[in-house]
C-alpha cells in the first residue's frame, strides 16, 4: 500500500480559517443559513472548502449536495456544533465542512445548499488550468497502468485484466484503492487478493498495488470497461517551494470485441470455450475389487476447466444397462478458485450404481466437446468406459417380473391394513412356473434336512456387513428400515433360518406362501427399480414372516428315530 505522510502544518490556511470564522460569526437575534469559500480562484488540482454555517440551532441535518455533483467531486464533509453562553445571551450554530475538487477548468457556480427549510446563495469560483509542465511533474507521480490479456475475445471466454498503480514515495491516497469493475453484461471474478510490490519506471523506484481479474462476456459485441478513478495527494515542487496538491487517478475506457461461437463448433454441443478441459473417474470401492449384487458403489466424476467457471461445464449423461444397474444420482458440486494467472473451475457429479446381476459390468463411458481458445479448434476430452466385477445372484428378473404384481394382492384376499381388489387373471404364466418351481426347490430341501438334521452355524455376516438378528428384532424393522437395510437384514436372518445359501433362503421364504412372495417383490422393485415400499407392504412382510417362522417350527425335526416298545402291545 502507498506510504502515509502526514500533511504538513499550513500557516496560510489557518489564516483563511480564521478569517472565515470571523465572517461566519453568529448572530444572536435570528436563525440564518450563511456560506463561504477558503478561496475563490484555485488552481485546476487543488481543492477547495465550502463552510456552510445554520445559525441558531444545536441540530445537525443531512445537507443535500446532489446539485453539486454535476460540476464537483465532493471529497468529505464533516459536521460540527457550537454552543456559547455570553453576558446572559445564548449563541448556537452547525457548521458543515464540505471538501470540493472541480471537475473542470474556467468559472464554475457552487450552486445553493439546502438544509431544512433554507438555502445558502450561490457563489462563484474561477478554476485556473494547470501548466503543461505542472501535469507532466504529477502525472509521473502516481499513474494507473492497465493490461488485457487481448483486444477480443470469444463469447463466455476468459478475458483476463490487469491493473496496476503506480506511485511515488509520499503520494497518500484518499478513499482506498478501486472497487472490482462491476460489468453490464459480464460476469467478474477476482484473481486472489490485491498484491504490493516494488518495480522500476524510467530509472526510477516507485511503489505498485496490483489487482487481477477474470472476465467472461455473456454476449457477443463490444464489452465496454468504463474508466473509473480514486483521489490522491501528490509533493510536487512548485517554483522554489513544494505543494500537495490533490488529484484524481484513473483509468481508461477500454472496448473488447466480443466474437460469437465459430461456425466449425458442433452446433449440437454445449458451447464450452477454455484453456484446457480434464476428466477424472473415481469408484468407491475401487473396480479392483469385487462386489456383491445389490452393494452400492459410488462413481464420482471430476471435471477440471482452465480458463473458465464451474458453472460452464454442461452436465454429463450416464446410461448403463438398465438390466446391469439401477442408478441414484447425486447432488452435484461446483467451485472456482484461482490457479496461476487463471481461473478454474470444478464440476463434480456423483451417482450411486446398485448392480442387479453378477458378472462383468460395464459403466459407459461419454465425451466433452469444448473449444480450445489458444489454437480456436475443437477439441474432445474422453471418459472412458469401466468394467466392474459383480458376484451374487441375479435379482434383475425378479424385478422385471415381480415389480408389476406388488401392489396387486389376489381377488378377495383380506390383507393386513385393508382388502385390494385384483383380478388373479392377469399374473404372468412365467411367474407362475417361477413359482412351481420354487416350492418344488422348497419340498425337496426339507425333506433333506428332515432326513439329515444338522446343527445351527454360526450367523455368516452378509454382503452389507450386517450380521442376522432374530425375528422380533427383523419384525421391528419391517416397520420403519429402509427397503435396502430391510433386505440385508431379512436376506441375513433367512440364511441363518434356512441354513442354506442366500439365495436358496430367499427362494424358500419365497415358496412358503403368495404373501412371501409378493412382498419380497415388493421390496426387491423398492430396493432396485425405485418404487414406493408403502406400510402395506411392510406388514405383509411382516406376516409372511411369521408364517414362515411357524412352518419351519412345525416340520419334523427327525424321522424314524423313535425306540422300540419295551413290550409287545
Amino acid at each position: 500500500m502507498p506510504v502515509s505522510i502526514n500533511t504538513p502544518f499550513h500557516s496560510r490556511f489557518w489564516i483563511v480559517w480564521l478569517m472565515l470564522s470571523a465572517l461566519l460569526l453568529p448572530l444572536p437575534v435570528l436563525a440564518e443559513l450563511r456560506a463561504a469559500l477558503s478561496a475563490n480562484v484555485i488552481d485546476e488540482l487543488d481543492s477547495v472548502q465550502l463552510v456552510v454555517r445554520d445559525l441558531g440551532t444545536r441540530q445537525s441535518e443531512t445537507p443535500d449536495l446532489s446539485d453539486l455533483e454535476r460540476d464537483f467531486h465532493v471529497l468529505g464533509v464533516n459536521t460540527s456544533s457550537q454552543y456559547r453562553f455570553v453576558n446572559g445571551k445564548a449563541q448556537s450554530w452547525v457548521d458543515y465542512q464540505i471538501s470540493l475538487q472541480p471537475k473542470r477548468t474556467g468559472e464554475l457556480i457552487i450552486p445553493p445548499i439546502r438544509i431544512g427549510q433554507q438555502s445558502t446563495e450561490s457563489i462563484r469560483i474561477t478554476v485556473r488550468t494547470l501548466s503543461a509542465d505542472m501535469r507532466r511533474k504529477i502525472d509521473a507521480l502516481v499513474f494507473y497502468e492497465m493490461e488485457l490479456s487481448s483486444d477480443s475475445v470469444y463469447v463466455q471466454s476468459q478475458l483476463l485484466l490487469t491493473r496496476r498503480l503506480v506511485y511515488a514515495d509520499g503520494v497518500q491516497l484518499y478513499g482506498g484503492q478501486l472497487e472490482a469493475p462491476v460489468l453490464d453484461g459480464a460476469q467478474v471474478f477476482a484473481l486472489g487478493e490485491g498484491q504490493s510490490s516494488v518495480i522500476q519506471r524510467d530509472g526510477k523506484t516507485m511503489g505498485s498495488y496490483e489487482q487481477r481479474y477474470a472476465i467472461f462476456p455473456e454476449q457477443s459485441g463490444t464489452l465496454i470497461l468504463p474508466s473509473d478513478s480514486v483521489t490522491a495527494s501528490v509533493r510536487v515542487a512548485d517554483g522554489i517551494a513544494i505543494a500537495r496538491k490533490t488529484v484524481r487517478v484513473g483509468t481508461q475506457e477500454q472496448r473488447i470485441t466480443v466474437r460469437p461461437i465459430p461456425a466449425e463448433y458442433p452446433s449440437d454441443q454445449p458451447w464450452l470455450p477454455a484453456i484446457a478441459v480434464t476428466a477424472t473417474v473415481d469408484f468407491e470401492p475401487s473396480p479392483a475389487q469385487t462386489v456383491n449384487v445389490g452393494d452400492t458403489i459410488a462413481r464420482v466424476l471430476t471435471v477440471t476447466v482452465i480458463g473458465n467457471t464451474g458453472t460452464s461445464v454442461p452436465p454429463t449423461t450416464l446410461t448403463p444397462n438398465e438390466r446391469e444397474f439401477r442408478i441414484y444420482q447425486q447432488p452435484t458440486n461446483i467451485e472456482n478458485e484461482t490457479f496461476g494467472e487463471n481461473l478454474v473451475g470444478y464440476r463434480v457429479e456423483t451417482v450411486n450404481l446398485v448392480p442387479i446381476m453378477p458378472g462383468a459390468l460395464g459403466v459407459p463411458g461419454t465425451t466433452i466437446t469444448w473449444w480450445n481458445t489458444d489454437t480456436e479448434s475443437v477439441m474432445t476430452t474422453d471418459i472412458q468406459r469401466r468394467a466392474l466385477s459383480v458376484t451374487g445372484a441375479s435379482i434383475a428378473d425378479s424385478i422385471t417380473a415381480q415389480a408389476p404384481t406388488a401392489n396387486v394382492p389376489a381377488d378377495g384376499t383380506q390383507q393386513l391394513g385393508g382388502t385390494v381388489q385384483s383380478n388373479a387373471n392377469s399374473l404372468n404364466i412365467g411367474v407362475v412356473l417361477s413359482a412351481l418351481a420354487l416350492l418344488a426347490v422348497f419340498i425337496l430341501i426339507r425333506r433333506k434336512r428332515q432326513a439329515h438334521p444338522v446343527a445351527i452355524k454360526p450367523a455368516p455376516l452378509t454382503g452389507a456387513g450386517r450380521r442376522p438378528r432374530s425375528l422380533q428384532q427383523l419384525i421391528r424393522s419391517t416397520a420403519t428400515a429402509a427397503p435396502l437395510t430391510l433386505r440385508s437384514e431379512l436376506c441375513a436372518y433367512l440364511t441363518q433360518a434356512t441354513d442354506g445359501s442366500q439365495v436358496n433362503a430367499v427362494a424358500e421364504f419365497c415358496a412358503s406362501s403368495r404373501v412371501a412372495r409378493e412382498s419380497m417383490a415388493a421390496l426387491d422393485a423398492a430396493c432396485y427399480a425405485s418404487e414406493d415400499f408403502a406400510d402395506q407392504h411392510r406388514q405383509q412382510i411382516a406376516a409372511a414372516l411369521k408364517q414362515f417362522d411357524r412352518l419351519l417350527n412345525q416340520a419334523p425335526k427327525t424321522e424314524g428315530t423313535d425306540l422300540p416298545h419295551l413290550y409287545p402291545r
